[in-house]
Formats: C-alpha cells, structure tokens, sequence
C-alpha cells in the first residue's frame, strides 16, 4: 500500500466536504480520491459485470408476483386505457 504524500493529505483537509479530484498532468486524465469506505460502498455499482447473472432470478420473482398474468396488460397499457 502507498502512503498519501503531505501534499495529498493537506488537499484532502481542505475538501472535507466532498472528494477532490486530481488531474494527472502527463495525460490530463482526471481522478477522484475517495475514502476506502466510500469506494467500498459503490464498487458494486461501478462493477459492469455480473448485473446480467441476476436477471434470470429477476424475471422468475416477477412472474410469481403476478406480472405475466392478464391484468397486468391492462396496466401496461395504463395511459392508453386512461384516456
């Protein structure tokens, strides 16, 4: 694990509200520098893969909830049937 140098750790003092982003000068790419616990917290959204592994459990919970069944035609038509 690398240590943060002072200059980082004085830039994260002064963005206690929210985290600074850093630009890396050689490829002016930009960064954001978040608390492990923050990156933690989101790493399942900012992962691609995997989502389309539940679908299949998705579509089953659905269909026993009644969505496969005739009325929910109607409520699929519901600005259509409201006019």
């Amino acid at each position: 694990m690398t240590h943060l140098p002072p200059e980082l750790q004085q830039t994260l003092d002064r963005h206690a509200d929210s985290p600074p982003r850093l630009i890396d000068p050689r490829t002016n790419k930009a960064y954001v520098l978040l608390a492990a616990e923050q990156y933690e917290r989101i790493q399942t959204l900012l992962e691609q893969d995997g989502l389309e592994e539940t679908y299949p459990a998705q579509v089953e919970a659905a269909m026993r909830a009644g969505w496969g069944e005739a009325p929910m035609d109607d409520y699929d038509r519901y600005d259509e049937l409201r006019r």
